[in-house]
């Protein structure tokens, strides 16, 4: 009975670390920098306020006190608009999955709930695009450069990624 209870004691330690090792790195990934709890999905495209890319790269960038003040203006005013959009976004998504399984499929449902779909999605890239245009402008010239020069590097670096899995085969206009 003793080994018994070792055994369970070990699993129910092994489990605990199991499920607390990715849950922990989640509540850094969201901590950190401008980010927050709130996390857009990136499967979709979109970064977003919480998970945003234009948020990290602003990292090193010695930004002053005033400036940080202004962009957490800026990505807290966008929030709101975001989430609407991103519920929005998510019903069409429902109701497309709905659409898929019911009993008849109707063609013209689909494509007008598609059609949404693609105009809330590109809604939310636009406001996306603001947001960091806004952030963009509260930079000196000099913080511009860098992000510039920071940008254009990463750009490089991914053109010698190939695509997808032909990870360093032909390129994509070959």
């Amino acid at each position: 009975m003793k080994t018994r209870t070792k055994i369970l004691s070990a699993f129910l330690v092994a489990s605990s670390l199991a499920l607390a090792v990715p849950l922990t790195a989640q509540a850094e990934r969201g901590m950190g920098g401008c980010g927050g709890p709130v996390a857009m999905h990136k499967g979709g495209g979109m970064e977003g306020p919480g998970r945003d890319g234009m948020m990290r790269q602003l990292r090193g960038l010695d930004l002053s006190e005033a400036q940080r003040d202004q962009i957490f203006e800026l990505k807290h005013a966008q929030m709101p608009k975001m989430r609407e959009q991103m519920k929005v976004v998510r019903g069409l998504r429902d109701q497309l999955r709905d659409a898929a399984t019911a009993d008849a499929y109707d063609a013209a449902k689909v494509k007008a709930l598609t059609e949404q779909q693609a105009d809330a999605m590109a809604s939310m890239m636009q406001m996306r695009l603001a947001h960091e245009h806004a952030v963009f402008q509260v930079l000196t010239p000099e913080q511009r450069e860098t992000l510039s020069k920071r940008r254009d590097a990463r750009s490089d670096m991914r053109k010698g990624e190939g695509r997808g899995m032909m990870r360093g085969g032909p390129d994509a206009d070959v």
